[in-house]
C-alpha cells in the first residue's frame, strides 16, 4: 500500500533565493593623458573621466586622495602609452613630484 504524499511537505521546503546581480567593483583608478584635454582620472575599464588636470602632478595628487578614500590601487599611464603601476599611492605621488613633466 502506497503512502500518500504530505501536501504541506512541498510547502515546507525552502525556495532558492533569486541570485542577486552584483556590479563588478573596479579596484583601480587610472591617470592618463588625453590630447587636448590634459591628464584625466577615471576608474580603469570605464569611459567616464572623473576629472581633468593640467599637470601630471596635480592629477597624481588627486588620484592618491581618491584611491586612499576608496581603497583602490593607482595606475598611471604615460603619454607614450606605457603603464606605471604603484600599489602604494604615496609612492606614486612621490615619483610624480620628482619626475619631469616632459614624460
Amino acid at each position: 500500500m502506497a503512502a500518500k504524499a504530505d501536501p504541506n511537505a512541498a510547502k515546507a521546503a525552502p525556495k532558492a533565493a533569486p541570485a542577486e546581480e552584483k556590479k563588478e567593483v573596479k579596484e583601480v583608478h587610472e591617470l592618463a593623458f588625453y590630447e587636448g584635454k590634459g591628464w584625466g582620472v577615471k576608474r580603469q575599464g570605464s569611459e567616464k573621466i572623473i576629472k581633468y588636470f593640467k599637470t601630471k602632478i596635480e592629477g597624481t595628487e588627486y588620484i592618491v586622495k581618491v584611491a586612499g578614500n576608496q581603497g583602490t590601487r593607482v595606475v598611471i599611464r604615460l603619454k607614450n602609452g606605457k603603464f606605471q603601476k604603484f600599489d602604494n599611492a604615496l609612492r606614486a605621488l612621490s615619483y610624480a613630484k620628482t619626475s619631469k613633466e616632459a614624460d
